[in-house]
C-alpha cells in the first residue's frame, strides 16, 4: 500500500526552549506546565521550567522514552545504554540491563519492570512506552537494534511489544521486523507502534493485555522517514521521523496531513502536547524546541 505524502513543509517558526544538551528524548508535560524530558547521551532527566532546563536526576544506562503515570511520577523505558553518535552507535560504559524505571518527581529513581524471564534473552533495549487502559505498560523494544548501523556480529531481532505489569513482569505481546519505537493509544482504543527501518506505523487491536494479533497499516510514509517518538492530540498523531529530520501529522484514518522538516542534523526524536505548541526534542541539534501545533 503506498500513501500520497505530501511536500515537506520547512520548519521556520521554531523557538528553542534550550539547547546545549545531549541526545534529548520523551518530552512529557507536567501538572504544573513544565516539560520533562530525557537525554540519553548525558543519562539522565531534566526538567524545562519557566525558561530553563535543569537536571532532575541521573540513571544508569540510557532513558529513551517517557511518559507520565497514573501516580503522578514519571516512568522511564531505559535502553540500556546506547545512542545515535556521529557516524555510529555510542555506549555507555557500563552497559545496564534494559528496564522500565519509575522516577519520582524529586528526583529519586527505582527499577520498576526487568523481568523478562526466557521469553526474550538479553540484549532487551525498551524504547518506549504507554500506559494501557488496565494501568500497565506496554513498551517497544527493538532489542539489539544497534545492529542496523553496527558492522552486524548477528543478525537483527526485528524487536517486540510487551507489556509490563504492576507486579514487575514482563510479557512478549508481539514479535515484529521493522524495529518498534515510538508507541500510542489512537481514540478510538487501538494501539499504534512505528516502524523505524520499515517506514511506517501499524494498528493493533487492543485485546487487554493479551498477546496481539496480526495488524493492519495505518499510515505508510517515505523511505526518508524513521518513525521514532510519538503523541496523539485530538485525534491527530504526531511523530518524529528521526535521522529523516521530518515530523509527520497524519489524521485519525491514517491520512498524512502535513510533513514538517526541521533542517539538516537536526533529528527528531520525540514530541508532546504542551497548550498550543508543539514541544519536539532534536537529537542530534541537542536542543528542545516549540512549534505552533501543526
Amino acid at each position: 500500500m503506498t500513501q500520497h505524502v505530501p511536500e515537506d513543509v520547512q520548519v521556520e517558526d521554531a523557538r528553542v526552549e534550550a539547547d546545549g544538551l545531549g541526545f534529548p528524548e520523551g518530552p512529557v508535560v507536567l501538572p504544573d506546565g513544565a516539560v520533562a524530558f530525557v537525554d540519553l547521551a548525558d543519562h539522565c532527566i531534566r526538567i524545562w521550567d519557566k525558561g530553563a532546563a535543569r537536571v532532575l536526576c541521573e540513571v544508569p544506562g540510557s532513558p529513551n522514552g517517557m511518559r507520565l503515570g497514573p501516580d503522578g511520577a514519571l516512568y522511564v523505558a531505559n535502553n540500556g545504554g546506547l545512542w545515535p553518535g556521529k557516524g555510529r552507535m555510542d555506549f555507555a560504559d557500563p552497559q545496564y540491563p534494559g528496564c522500565i524505571q519509575r522516577v519520582t518527581l524529586d528526583g529519586r529513581w527505582e527499577v520498576f519492570a526487568d523481568g523478562y524471564g526466557d521469553a526474550s534473552p538479553a540484549p532487551n533495549r525498551p524504547n518506549d512506552l504507554v500506559f494501557t487502559p488496565e494501568g500497565d505498560i506496554v513498551f517497544t523494544n527493538p532489542q539489539n537494534w544497534e545492529m542496523i548501523v553496527e558492522d552486524p556480529a548477528e543478525p537483527f531481532r526485528g524487536g517486540q511489544l510487551c507489556l509490563a505489569r504492576r507486579d514487575g513482569s514482563i510479557e512478549v505481546l508481539a514479535q515484529c521486523t521493522g524495529m518498534p519505537n515510538g508507541i500510542g493509544f489512537h481514540p478510538d482504543g487501538s494501539l499504534v507502534a512505528g516502524m523505524t527501518i520499515a517506514h511506517h506505523y501499524l494498528r493493533f487491536a487492543w485485546a487487554g493485555g493479551a498477546a496481539l494479533g496480526e495488524p493492519e497499516l495505518f499510515v505508510q510514509m517515505d523511505a526518508r522517514f524513521h518513525p521514532d517518538g510519538m503523541v496523539f492530540h485530538e485525534g491527530r498523531l504526531y511523530g518524529a521521523g528521526s535521522a529523516g529530520n521530518r515530523l509527520v501529522a497524519a489524521e485519525a484514518d491514517g491520512t498524512v496531513a502535513k510533513v514538517l522538516n526541521f533542517g539538516r542534523s537536526t533529528q527528531p526524536t520525540n514530541c508532546c502536547v504542551r497548550e498550543d505548541r508543539l514541544w519536539v526534542t532534536l537529537g542530534k541539534a541537542g536542543s528542545l524546541v516549540s512549534i505552533p501545533l501543526p
